[in-house]
């Protein structure tokens, strides 16, 4: 869809294109999600949260060809440039409206893809890689 800004400040529109065959975007919202730890007293005060494990999802609405095959939770897969570890995959049906799916995925940016042993040590500036 294209949009022509006629009055006011020019805003970005539109989603980037998902790169899956028979994938059509049509929207996609990043979040940091975090899980908060409470500590209360003895008397059940509330005195102090962490967050703990603080990360990265991103979830995609799209338009799907009948040909496309449901991913699973746990599936690896990019949509555009995001390439994560799917932790969500709804599947919409409507009798007015195409199939679509919502697929959230979390990311995970110290693993490098392929790269079994995570971190830097494969291919990073201990091994021979270049910093960048």
């Amino acid at each position: 869809m294209s949009m022509t800004n006629v009055l006011g400040t020019q805003l970005a529109t539109g989603v980037t294109s998902s790169g899956l065959t028979g994938v059509h975007e049509q929207s996609s919202t990043k979040s940091s999600v975090g899980e908060l730890k409470v500590y209360k007293d003895k008397s059940g005060t509330d005195i102090s949260v962490y967050v703990n494990d603080e990360h990265k999802e991103q979830s995609f609405e799209c338009l799907i060809e009948s040909t496309v095959q449901d991913k699973k939770v746990g599936d690896t897969i990019t949509l555009g440039t995001v390439t994560g570890v799917v932790t969500k995959y709804d599947v919409i049906e409507s009798n007015e409206d195409v199939k679509k799916i919502s697929v959230t995925v979390r990311t995970f940016p110290d693993i490098q893809s392929g790269n079994s042993g995570g971190g830097t040590s494969g291919g990073g500036t201990s091994g021979g890689g270049s910093e960048t």
